[in-house]
């Protein structure tokens, strides 16, 4: 694209004009003796929140502390969509030299020419070795066509959360690793009672008045809903990320669909997504309240709820098997390097430094590090344990394998498949018959995205 024969002409310029001033003193100064002795800024664009951008801040301090010739500046977030600003700084050329990037989005920003290739800064001489530092199925979801683009920094697996009062009461023990989707089906039903103290194994329950429910469900979040795909044995798209036929309506993804719809509405062990949507607070009060027993495939964002809640007594097990065995989709967030950034080799060292230990050991605090040597307080702790766990689980996101998925397919797959069969008007839909209804809007929008992609990039070439 044009931006980049800009990028490439500046680079060759820069390149000239420093072999000119180093001949002029008739040496050449190594690049590390350049690191150690000029001043450079590095800019790191956040999302985050005070609270967020305060680990940042944390982080830079150890950084500068053992690179003080670089100074970082943060750029925040001034409001508004996080995604779409970076598109637009990624065509107006203005990307900071860092920048968080959701592992949803890496596809899309790489065929944009927002994102550097990694490897031969990772291979080089101030690189790593990642299978010496990170977990190989969370470092690998910064990855595109096989290449690292984007580095970790944080990520959550999701996990089921139990009232532990709940399940004594009931006289059920809490499910261990290889539990199954059966065995949940049969708990939740034990565990969903009526006005009348009648649980939902019994001919005389009543659908139409339940206090509790056995679990619940992640309504029109698809990232939530894929690891129950995965678990039946199926992915959304093919490998090569060009075709939804044969994966999105597979028989397998139809089994899952069926499963949850079923909870739903066969059984009513799970609230319709409309009820869901109508708590304050959401799903959480109510789990906290003892109103739903478990909380399905939700990541590790409530232990603050959890300890403030005097009394309550809770546990957290691993996602059962499906039929395709123990999978699971992971929620990951990084920092990736802007093509258009005048100081790669420092920008490098400061990505590097918030991906391993200096900005882990703060990140850390409030998540889960894709380095094991910065989980090891948190292997055995009753909360962590089972979330890091979960790792071993992880499949390849179907979100990586197309730039247009999330826009085309996972954001409108939640609004119009999980959202409506989940929701009050489910029970009376065919599954397999709203999926393929809607499969060839979804792939239609994939292909014409990338054909756009392609004149622009033909046109600016």
């Amino acid at each position: 694209m044009y931006v980049h024969r800009l990028t490439r002409y500046y680079l060759v310029g820069l390149v000239i004009t420093s072999l000119i001033s180093a001949l002029a003193v008739g040496f050449f100064l190594p690049r590390q003796v350049v690191a150690q002795d000029a001043s450079v800024t590095i800019t790191l664009g956040s999302w985050d929140d005070e609270n967020g951008n305060r680990r940042h801040l944390a982080a830079i301090e150890d950084f500068q502390a053992e690179y003080p010739n670089i100074h970082v500046e943060i750029q925040p977030n001034p409001g508004g969509d996080w995604h779409s600003r970076i598109l637009t700084l990624i065509a107006a050329g203005e990307l900071p030299d860092i920048y968080m990037v959701d592992s949803s989005y890496i596809p899309l920003y790489v065929e944009s020419g927002g994102l550097v290739n990694l490897r031969p800064f990772i291979e080089g001489e101030n690189g790593f070795d990642p299978e010496e530092l990170f977990y190989p199925s969370v470092y690998e979801n910064g990855f595109y066509k096989g290449d690292p683009y984007v580095l970790n920094k944080d990520y959550s697996t999701v996990a089921v959360y139990a009232n532990r009062s709940l399940f004594e009461a009931a006289g059920i023990e809490l499910p261990q690793e290889g539990w199954t989707y059966d065995d949940l089906l049969d708990i939740a039903m034990q565990l969903t009672v009526d006005a009348n103290g009648n649980n939902a194994t019994s001919p005389d329950f009543d659908p139409e008045n339940i206090v509790q429910y056995g679990m619940d469900h992640r309504g029109d979040w698809w990232r939530g809903f894929q690891t129950t795909i995965y678990s039946f044995g199926s992915h959304t798209i093919s490998e090569d990320g060009t075709t939804l036929d044969g994966y999105l309506n597979s028989p397998e993804t139809i089994a899952a669909l069926e499963w949850m719809q079923d909870a739903v509405h066969k059984y009513h062990v799970a609230p319709t997504n409309n009820f869901i949507l109508a708590q304050p607070g959401g799903v959480m009060p109510l789990f906290l309240e003892g109103q739903i027993a478990m909380v399905f495939g939700m990541g590790p964002w409530f232990l603050s709820m959890l300890e403030e809640t005097p009394g309550f007594e809770y546990a957290i097990l691993p996602m059962p098997h499906g039929p395709g065995g123990h999978h699971g989709a992971v929620c990951w967030a990084g920092f990736g390097m802007s093509p258009t950034s005048e100081a790669k080799d420092e920008a490098w060292l400061l990505l590097k430094a918030l991906a391993t230990e200096i900005g882990q050991r703060h990140y850390s605090e409030h998540a889960l590090s894709a380095m094991p040597a910065m989980m090891e307080d948190k292997v055995d702790h009753p909360f962590w344990s089972t979330f890091i766990a979960e790792v071993e689980y992880l499949d390849p996101l179907d979100d990586l394998r197309n730039p247009y998925y999330l826009q085309c397919v996972g954001t409108p797959a939640g609004q119009q498949i999980t959202a409506v069969l989940f929701g009050e008007e489910g029970a009376n839909i065919d599954a397999a018959e709203l999926v393929n209804s809607l499969l060839p809007e979804f792939q239609q929008c994939m292909d014409q995205q990338g054909m756009v992609e392609s004149s622009a990039e033909e046109a600016s070439s």
